[in-house]
């Protein structure tokens, strides 16, 4: 197929989603099937938040505790523990001389290291598997789940991009509730991180295969309300996330609650359709055209005559050369590394994406510790992020993709690190900016998606859109470590966070704006997105305009 012919088929296949229609039966349907995987993934993000959480432990002292006691605050105990944060969790004080009973002055100030430890509730694998004065042990089961992350999108990405979106997206919204059930029936510490890291390397693509699907099934005009509404599922997923946490709170019981229904996303091979974008991109014709008639029946539309007569219009024989042209399409990273226009905006899409990981989940770790109920403390963050998704769905399809993340990272940044210039006395302040940072970060996480997947062709979209992300891995992997870094320098964390954004905001002006243009569907048409003059832009949508009423 000559690159004349697939610029033909791209604009082709933009006319005819358009001829299809937008908010008729075909797609309502879909959309409400693809919103089930966004809304199920809000509960297997980052639920080691709570499974893995800590929970109030003291050290046993065998000279004073009563045979099987379960007394957490015994009268003894203030005198018997240290003063302090891990002192008084790892260590106890020794008695003079062994003095009996245990009582005022009965102690010395000479610690010793503790070896058994009471649990004041074992809702947690801290719990379960005796991780008292181990935290490394439980914060690596978030460490793990990132590398997980990392691992599966570019398998994912892979899958979709080869054999398809809905395989990709059954597969990994499967298989995550079968491997994740299995983590109810972990016996040990090293077993359940096995199955965590397992279980993401399997689930962890499920929301962005949702979301290709969706993209793919709109016109260019829709795209910000694909990525508004998949945000508002993703807010709703993390309030249910939060309520059934809350709900059953003793971490087997959660996971048998919470992962099982996913095996239902099954019957998603009979219920979901693939996408004919990605069909047509494939030259598999014949699926694309059953599928668009389905569509079109069900959306009570008549397609014009120019569109049916390409539809049914035979394959011609392929030339040598044609073959040879197919056969290196296949190629996708060969052409990519002989693109640089696509290498440069590879790198500059992966810091982004970096950025979004590291100060998302940097900004989210800091408020699961602030004082109050912990779940309430969630469910009020995650609320918050509701402003940024109205926002981008807003200003994205005005302003433009470029102007609204330029700002978002502006502001974050310079949020961020002026919270390190706010006097403690102002802690009003401090909160404040805490929350205008973490708005604007989520804001551009959320556009990231779109714009992202807007740079890239249509063969190449997933797997590119899933390196970028897997890159991103990095942030949210580091972000962990940052409560060790403010032991030593408290303002180090902040100033990092608002630095990498400032960065990503200033890479932001390298990149092509992608308002009112198409989805690329070859590398060609990616590499020449911001060559594209915008009254050209203009006259493609006016012809689409007419097409349509046609």
């Amino acid at each position: 197929m000559t690159e004349k012919e697939k610029q033909a088929v791209a604009m082709d296949t933009d006319r005819l989603m358009h001829e299809l229609g937008q908010f008729r039966r075909f797609h309502l349907i879909n959309y409400f099937l693809l919103a089930l995987p966004a809304f199920a993934a809000a509960h297997y993000a980052i639920n080691y938040v709570f499974l893995a959480a800590d929970v109030p432990y003291r050290c046993v002292v065998p000279e004073c505790e009563a045979i099987n006691s379960t007394d957490y605050n015994p009268p003894w105990l203030e005198s018997a523990l240290p003063s302090g944060g891990r002192e008084k969790r790892c260590f106890s004080r020794a008695l003079v001389d062994d003095q009996l009973p245990c009582q005022d002055g009965a102690f010395t100030e000479e610690l010793r290291a503790c070896d058994h430890w009471l649990y004041a509730s074992k809702d947690t694998i801290v719990a379960e598997f005796n991780l008292a004065c181990q935290e490394w042990k439980r914060t690596l089961v978030g460490t793990i789940h990132n590398i997980g992350m990392l691992v599966s999108l570019p398998i994912l990405g892979y899958i979709s991009d080869r054999w398809g979106r809905k395989r990709a997206l059954v597969l990994s919204c499967t298989l995550v509730g079968a491997i994740g059930s299995l983590k109810a029936f972990s016996i040990s510490y090293e077993m359940y991180v096995v199955v965590e890291f397992l279980e993401t390397v399997a689930g962890a693509s499920a929301f962005p295969a949702a979301y290709i699907l969706t993209i793919e099934l709109l016109g260019q005009d829709k795209r910000v309300l694909t990525t508004a509404f998949l945000g508002i599922l993703l807010v709703l997923g993390g309030l249910s996330f939060a309520l059934l946490a809350k709900t059953f709170q003793y971490w087997r019981t959660f996971i048998l609650v919470v992962y099982p229904p996913s095996l239902l996303f099954l019957s998603y091979i009979y219920l979901l359709p693939e996408s004919i974008r990605w069909l047509l991109s494939q030259n598999r014709k014949e699926e694309a055209v059953e599928i668009i008639m389905r569509a079109a029946k069900m959306n009570k539309v008549t397609l014009s005559d120019e569109t049916m007569r390409q539809l049914k219009s035979e394959e011609k024989v392929k030339t040598t050369e044609e073959k040879k042209e197919m056969e290196e399409e296949k190629g996708l990273w060969i052409q990519v590394m002989h693109s640089p226009i696509i290498m440069t905006r590879l790198a500059i899409c992966s810091w982004w994406w970096i950025t979004c990981t590291f100060v998302f989940y940097g900004l989210a770790i800091n408020s699961v510790s602030l004082a109050g109920d912990k779940y309430t403390n969630y469910m009020l963050v995650v609320s918050v992020e509701v402003i940024a998704v109205v926002t981008n769905a807003l200003v994205l399809d005005r302003i433009g993709r470029k102007k609204t993340l330029l700002a978002a990272y502006t502001v974050c940044g310079i949020s961020c690190v002026a919270i390190t210039f706010v006097p403690k006395s102002m802690s009003w302040l401090a909160t404040l900016l805490y929350l205008i940072g973490k708005i604007a970060i989520t804001q551009a996480f959320s556009g990231i998606y779109m714009y992202t997947s807007e740079l890239f062709p249509t063969h190449a979209r997933h797997s590119l859109l899933g390196f970028c992300s897997m890159v991103g891995r990095i942030g949210s992997i580091v972000a962990p470590q940052m409560p060790l870094l403010a032991i030593y320098i408290d303002w180090l964390p902040s100033v990092l966070f608002g630095a990498t954004a400032l960065i990503a905001g200033a890479l932001m002006l390298t990149t092509p704006e992608t308002l009112n243009t198409k989805l690329p569907d070859t590398i060609r048409e990616a590499e020449h997105i911001s060559a594209a003059p915008r009254d050209q832009k203009m006259v493609i949508n006016q012809q689409e305009v007419v097409t349509s009423r046609c």
